[in-house]
């Protein structure tokens, strides 16, 4: 076990979820993750916790998308809801090692498993203490499918998972402070980019990588490492917006993407080439898949965009649509995809927050 991993699941045991001898905690993971959650496992039992270990592989998860109907899809796992219902605290080292294989899956498949997914826990995502790891998805396939150089991604995502935590939360309330009584919110660059975003009544979370008292008492049960974002679920959304950044998604590495919103609704989907392969997913979609789900800006100074955690890089501003009961919305869709503009300029009722790509 490599120093990082043993500092990574002290913090996960200790600081982010606090784990205590009441707790039932699931850990989420693929077999190379597995001397990882020995580990966290290891400190959960030092707490006098009950754990399990909940192992998926690249080709269970390809039988079960392509063998189920998509009705079958549709509906909530029985397993996923009792350990939905029964875990006090998850951990979620999520994604396949190959993601070649989403390639071999139907569009339509996406969409059912998503709903399936979200009905099975979306209504514990309040109560249950949840961290997802991004560094569980750094792997050498995946780096070369989206043209990632593996090392220097590996050495980021180690940064950016053991940062000063303190600090990140100071980060983040300030953040909180400034946007928490916002109406509206601008984002323009000089891409062309001119969206506004409704947000009056709406909660502001902050992910910061520990999920204490405060969070729980607002309903904010879920986090993540790396952490170092804050954002809502807005209500309108008006404008256009073209992203810039490098996106991972299904199996492809998604470029220049260009929505138009009218009344809370993505009316025009542009793009590159590259912006296909979402936009047919989105096509063959259903449910709230064309409303605005997301509004995010980062703020983890150890995070480089262009990988797989964008939206928490320091003064990136992420936009996602589609289904977002997870994040506290009430979109209803199996759809879900977010993508990242650099270098804007945000405004929360006419107060600058985010200047040219810098925090303010």
């Amino acid at each position: 076990m490599s120093k990082v991993h043993e500092k990574l699941a002290s913090l996960i045991v200790n600081n982010c979820l606090r784990v205590t001898e009441s707790d039932n905690v699931t850990i989420f993971l693929y077999p190379r993750h597995i001397p990882l959650a020995e580990e966290i496992a290891h400190e959960c039992f030092k707490k006098g916790a009950d754990v399990l270990l909940n192992l998926y592989t690249d080709n269970y998860y390809l039988s079960y998308m392509n063998e189920l109907s998509t009705d079958s899809l549709r509906q909530p796992s029985v397993f996923c809801k009792a350990l939905a219902e029964n875990s006090t605290a998850q951990v979620w080292m999520e994604g396949v090692g190959d993601p070649r294989i989403f390639k071999k899956i139907p569009a339509e498949k996406h969409d059912a498993a998503g709903e399936g997914e979200n009905k099975a826990h979306a209504p514990y995502y309040k109560k249950v203490r949840s961290i997802g790891l991004g560094l569980a998805q750094v792997t050498p396939r995946r780096a070369k499918t989206y043209g990632f150089d593996y090392s220097k991604w590996k050495r980021m995502m180690e940064a950016a998972s053991t940062v000063d935590y303190e600090r990140l939360t100071a980060a983040g309330r300030s953040l909180k402070e400034a946007l928490s009584n916002a109406s509206t919110i601008h984002i323009s660059a000089r891409n062309g980019t001119d969206l506004t975003l409704h947000v009056s009544g709406r909660p502001w979370r902050v992910t910061d990588g520990v999920i204490d008292e405060n969070d729980m008492n607002e309903g904010n049960a879920m986090d993540q490492i790396p952490a170092g974002s804050i954002y809502t679920t807005p209500s309108g959304a008006d404008g256009t917006i073209t992203f810039n950044v490098k996106t991972p998604y299904s199996g492809i590495s998604i470029g220049k993407v260009e929505w138009k919103f009218k009344e809370g609704k993505v009316v025009e989907f542009g793009g590159g080439s590259s912006a296909k392969k979402a936009r047919d997913l989105w096509e063959k979609s259903s449910g709230d898949r064309d409303r605005i789900g997301y509004f995010g800006l980062g703020f983890n100074p150890k995070v480089k965009t262009g990988y797989t955690v964008n939206e928490i890089a320091s003064g990136a501003v992420s936009i996602g649509i589609g289904g977002n009961e997870l994040l506290g919305g009430t979109n209803k869709s199996g759809f879900y995809f977010q993508h990242t503009v650099t270098g804007a300029t945000v405004t929360s009722d006419g107060r600058t927050i985010i200047k040219n790509g810098e925090l303010s």
